[in-house]
């Protein structure tokens, strides 16, 4: 994947190995510096910057006002001379509870001269959920049977939507949202639950709907198997218990 930027007399193109990432992997690549004149050009800085951005201001052509995550800068006071080029490799360690990508925004590459971040070239990283919090999700929907509705950046957190199956499992649950991320090492899971049941207001029976959460955190060596893999066992169970916990409290207090 690459993009190229001029800012006359310069031409910046930039290369990234892959098309898509996962949190917690390296973004990496290089970036290339060439000099379009017949003369030797002074190039006080050039950078490369990760930072997060709404689609929204792109489409109304205001300023962006980006989250700047981490910068680098790949070369700085040097004399590049006439039709001469350079090239230098980068890369950014993505955090296991980054910005995903979504249909709000995403993380971009910044990439340019001193003015990158208002005057530069821009290009958008396909940022997915952390593995783990994938396999986490996909036993909601295998083995639970509810159906993922989205999944959006929501402040520190992924959160997803999740509607529990036709059936007669979950009466008194609308729906679930389900606040992810792997922090520290752990496995965070914070549920808000949206319940519904019949209640009384006076001398009539009314349908009454309350939102009830319960958070969940699961260390290393209990959401990982010996050799890195994913413990579907671990999720069921964490699972199986925030559902029964939460089915249980709404029959006694709907």
């Amino acid at each position: 994947m690459r993009s190229v930027y001029f800012q006359q007399p310069l031409e910046y193109q930039i290369e990234v190995e892959g098309e898509s990432w996962n949190q917690g992997e390296v973004v990496k690549g290089q970036i290339r510096i060439r000099n379009m004149s017949s003369k030797t050009v002074a190039v006080k800085t050039s950078q490369i910057i990760l930072a997060h951005g709404l689609k929204k201001a792109f489409k109304e052509g205001t300023m962006v006002p980006w989250e700047v995550l981490e910068k680098q800068v790949v070369a700085q006071d040097i004399a590049l001379q006439a039709g001469s080029e350079l090239t230098f490799g980068w890369n950014f360690n993505l955090s296991t509870d980054c910005q995903i990508t979504d249909k709000q925004g995403g993380l971009y590459l910044l990439f340019g001269g001193d003015e990158a971040l208002t005057e530069g070239g821009r290009l958008n990283l396909q940022i997915n959920l952390h593995p783990i919090l994938q396999n986490y999700l996909q036993t909601f929907t295998t083995q639970f049977r509810f159906l993922e509705k989205y999944q959006k950046r929501k402040s520190e957190w992924t959160e997803v939507k999740l509607i529990p199956p036709d059936s007669r499992e979950y009466p008194n649950m609308d729906y679930v949202l389900c606040f992810l991320r792997i922090h520290d090492e752990q496995l965070e899971a914070h549920y808000r639950f949206k319940m519904s049941g019949l209640g009384r207001t006076g001398e009539k029976m009314t349908v009454t709907k309350k939102n009830r959460e319960l958070e969940q955190s699961i260390p290393q060596g209990k959401y990982l198997q010996p050799g890195g893999f994913p413990n579907r066992a671990c999720f069921r169970e964490n699972i199986d218990q925030a559902l029964k916990r939460m089915e249980e409290e709404a029959s006694v207090t709907l």
